[in-house]
């Protein structure tokens, strides 16, 4: 099994995987309230921790491995990315990637470990796709709520509508982008149009989703973003 990071394979790289990774679930994090005169607590679910493991690693050019060293941490440095090449569909995101042993260690066995810190999901990789008719019918097969990014190509006043919930945007020129995740809106790369959107950014729950619109609008792009929980 080899490890794929930002789209390059370790292998390729001059390090590999060294045995079987074991990735365990991410934790939930609850709120927890006593009340008095109350059997038990109150209990609220907050969301998951990040996602916490290590990887250990083969160095397989070994004639200058001072010099492998600097590269494989620069790598690491950079790394947004994570997947394994017997799942190439699936990626984690990267947070931290940060290697745990000391270079005299490492030069003496040829074998480290890096601890990763991920977000508390598995992402399917998916793509932009276009849609010009409404309504738009989306299944979310997964085992969590997605963060899609949807692109709408229009001009005025648009309302897009996510499973019966409007979404205002207004004194749009040409498009407008609504990440979801990162929770702004945009045009281009580096317009930011928050102030043209009022509305909660939309999310995509697990089953049946309805996207449809409102005004002048010629296109809209979806990229779905699905993921599931580790």
């Amino acid at each position: 099994m080899g490890v794929i990071i930002n789209n390059q394979n370790t292998k390729n790289l001059g390090f590999a995987l060294k045995g079987r990774p074991s990735i365990a679930s991410a934790e939930k994090k609850y709120e927890t309230t006593e009340v008095e005169g109350r059997d038990g607590s109150l209990t609220r679910f907050l969301g998951y921790d990040d996602l916490k493991f290590s990887l250990n690693f083969n160095i397989l050019f070994q004639s200058d491995i001072k010099q492998k060293l600097r590269e494989i941490k620069g790598v690491l440095a950079q790394a947004s990315t994570l997947s394994f090449d017997d799942s190439p569909n699936f990626y984690y995101k990267i947070k931290q990637a940060q290697i745990s042993e000391t270079e005299s260690v490492i030069k003496a066995s040829g074998v480290f470990s890096v601890d990763f810190v991920a977000e508390p999901f598995e992402y399917q990789k998916s793509t932009l796709t276009a849609y010009t008719t409404k309504p738009i019918n989306l299944t979310n097969q997964t085992t969590a709520t997605a963060l899609p990014v949807i692109k709408i190509y229009g001009t005025g006043t648009v309302v897009l509508n996510v499973n019966g919930t409007g979404i205002t945007l207004t004194g749009l020129t040409s498009d407008i982008t609504l990440d979801s995740e990162l929770q702004e809106a945009y045009t281009g790369l580096t317009t930011n149009m928050n102030s043209n959107m009022n509305g909660n950014f939309p999310v995509l729950k697990i089953g049946s989703n309805t996207i449809s619109w409102t005004g002048t609008v010629t296109k809209v792009e979806i990229d779905p973003q699905w993921r599931w929980l580790t």
